[in-house]
C-alpha cells in the first residue's frame, strides 16, 4: 500500500460526503474524490446515515472475523456496503470479504444489503454478487 493510497482513504474518512469542502485539497485527490461523490449510487447520499471505517467484530463456530467497512450508507430500505481499492477490483478475495460484510450487517441491521467494489484510480464501481 503506498502512501498516496492511505492518504487518500484517510481523506475519504474525514470528508464530509454531504457536504464536502474540498477548497485545501490537492488537485488530484480533489479528482478523486469528487469521481466517488458523482457517482450514480451516492445521488441519493442526502437521505442517507453514513458509515466510515464501520469496524465489526464477529464470532462464528469458535473463529473470530474482523472487519473494517470503508463507507456504508444506510438508507430507509436498504444499504450500500463500498470498499475502495486503489486499482485491482477484480480479485476474489475482495467477493468473500465483502460477501462477509454483508452477511454481517444484514444480521444486524435486518435490512436488503448490496455489496460495491470501488476503483478509485479507475473510478470504475462494480457491484459484487
Amino acid at each position: 500500500v503506498c502512501s498516496s493510497d492511505l492518504y487518500l482513504h484517510y481523506l475519504l474518512e474525514l470528508i464530509d460526503f454531504k457536504n464536502p469542502d474540498l477548497k485545501d485539497i490537492d488537485n488530484f485527490y480533489k479528482e478523486k474524490i469528487n469521481n466517488l461523490l458523482n457517482q450514480e449510487l451516492l445521488k441519493n447520499i442526502k437521505e442517507a446515515n453514513i458509515y466510515k471505517e464501520y469496524e465489526f467484530i464477529e464470532t462464528k463456530e469458535n473463529e473470530t472475523y474482523r472487519g473494517i467497512i470503508d463507507l456504508m450508507l444506510e438508507y430507509k430500505d436498504h444499504i450500500d456496503i463500498i470498499d475502495y481499492k486503489l486499482k485491482n477490483i477484480e480479485d476474489n478475495a475482495y467477493q468473500e470479504q465483502l460477501n462477509g460484510y454483508k452477511n454481517y450487517i444484514e444480521k444486524v441491521k435486518n435490512k436488503k444489503v448490496n455489496i460495491y467494489l470501488y476503483s478509485i484510480l479507475e473510478n470504475k464501481i462494480e457491484e459484487v454478487k
